[in-house]
């Protein structure tokens, strides 16, 4: 058959490993889109981690904090707007490549700060690196999966990050207080530099992506990779016709057949994430603000992410049944009433508990919006897209922490400063109703 490369996945490769079950190698990658991301959960908490410890040891106050809080996300922005759509045009395992360097050196020089500003440089160089991956891995998650488990593998992919908090929350609470702010940094840059040769090894590239390159080459390493997977060789008379190269441009994405869907999920993502980064960003400072240790605080903040987990993979397993945009959008109405009655409760058990809540809500949206962008792009878009949403997301909700900061230091008091920056979820759910009436995306 002609191997003309369409959007809708009617090439040769694509359409037989959509229905085809889902093979050790695919389970592989996307068990290792799960871990990368992981770095990426340990890596945006680091610095909320390490908040109580550097607000001492510099005599910093809540506006300087956030600001240095926010760091990373401007760093993330730019590595989604700057690098994403690289991922588009070269591939997607150089972007991760390149993007675990950029995370690793950021980290490892960030425990080397002696002041705001060079906290401030090298956190941005690691939320460059975080940036690039996390726009390439929601590709490859979503790219390695058959059609039945792809929702679930963008899921579980999406997991990594309160996974990657929930782990480095419990292994450092201690650590900060034995070793100081600065080993948080180091043990994290440590892992992230342990995985470069991982994912040298063991990261495939895209074949959506090397199907459209429609090159020897290309078809070389496609029959590669599907030997890897178990699947025979492309058939000698299937004929990849190259697509043309996308150059990954943010215009396309703003043209006629892609607006709605583009400002209304890069909207609804800068919302969500600037309440979810206002809460955990700000999280271990309010309790130790309260009076509780900075383990407590900690593992405050891990509770939350070990809500994130559950309710990640919760919503990976019901979005096939009960409709992926419908369950985001409970979701994220259930992200404002627990932010809110956090800020209520009294006590470290009741505080534990809805923070866990919170967890819940807040993941499953962000998990439900990486699906929704995997899914309402095409191959050639697809990191971009994702890129675009990410830069724009996490940019804009580097006001989340900032804002924060400004209530907290003009007396606001801590329950209306969460509640006010919690109704941006509230907003996000009914921009995702709209999207469901005006856009073909399933659920």
């Amino acid at each position: 058959m002609a191997g003309s490369v369409s959007v809708a996945g009617g090439n040769p490769v694509t359409l037989a490993l959509a229905k085809a079950p889902m093979s050790r190698q695919q389970v592989g990658v996307v068990g290792l889109s799960v871990a990368l991301n992981a770095l990426d959960g340990f890596d945006v908490l680091a610095i909320t981690f390490a908040a109580p410890g550097i607000t001492k040891d510099w005599g910093i106050g809540p506006a300087q904090l956030g600001i240095a809080l926010s760091s990373g996300l401007a760093g993330m922005s730019l590595g989604s707007l700057a690098l994403a759509p690289l991922g588009d045009r070269f591939g997607r395992r150089p972007l991760v490549l390149v993007s675990l360097i950029l995370m690793a050196a950021g980290m490892l020089l960030t425990a080397t700060a002696t002041g705001l500003l060079s906290l401030c440089f090298w956190r941005v160089i690691t939320g460059i690196g975080i940036g690039g991956m996390v726009a390439a891995i929601n590709a490859v998650a979503s790219e390695f999966s058959n059609e039945r488990r792809r929702d679930l593998s963008v899921a579980l992919m999406t997991v990594g990050l309160p996974l990657g908090g929930l782990i480095g929350g419990f292994a450092t609470a201690e650590l900060a207080v034995t070793h100081g702010w600065q080993a948080i940094f180091v043990a994290g840059g440590v892992i992230t530099a342990a995985f470069i040769p991982i994912v040298w090894f063991g990261l495939p590239e895209s074949l959506e992506y090397l199907v459209r390159q429609g090159t020897p080459a290309a078809r070389q390493r496609i029959d590669d990779i599907l030997a890897r997977m178990g699947h025979p060789p492309l058939a000698a008379d299937v004929v990849l016709a190259a697509a043309p190269v996308s150059r990954g441009s943010f215009a396309e994405l703003f043209g006629p057949r892609f607006r709605t869907v583009t400002l209304l999920l890069v909207a609804a993502y800068f919302l969500h994430m600037t309440t979810f980064y206002f809460f955990s960003g700000w999280l271990p400072k309010l309790l130790t603000d309260l009076g509780y240790t900075t383990p407590d605080a900690i593992r405050t903040s891990a509770m939350m992410s070990l809500g994130g987990v559950v309710g990640g993979a919760a919503l990976g397993w019901a979005a096939p049944r009960l409709g992926l945009t419908r369950l985001v959008v409970v979701a994220m109405i259930g992200t404002t009433v627990t932010f809110v009655v956090f800020g209520q409760v009294a006590g470290l058990p009741a505080l534990q508990a809805v923070a866990f809540l919170a967890g819940v809500c807040v993941f499953g949206g962000i998990v439900g919006l990486y699906a929704l962008l995997a899914r309402s792009f095409p191959t050639e878009l697809r990191v971009t897209g994702t890129g675009l949403a990410i830069g724009i997301g996490r940019g804009g909700a580097v006001l989340g922490p900032v804002i924060g900061g400004f209530l907290i230091a003009a007396g606001t008091s801590i329950a209306l400063a969460i509640a006010i920056v919690g109704a941006g979820a509230l907003v996000a759910a009914v921009l995702l109703m709209a999207l469901r009436r005006v856009q073909a995306v399933p659920g």
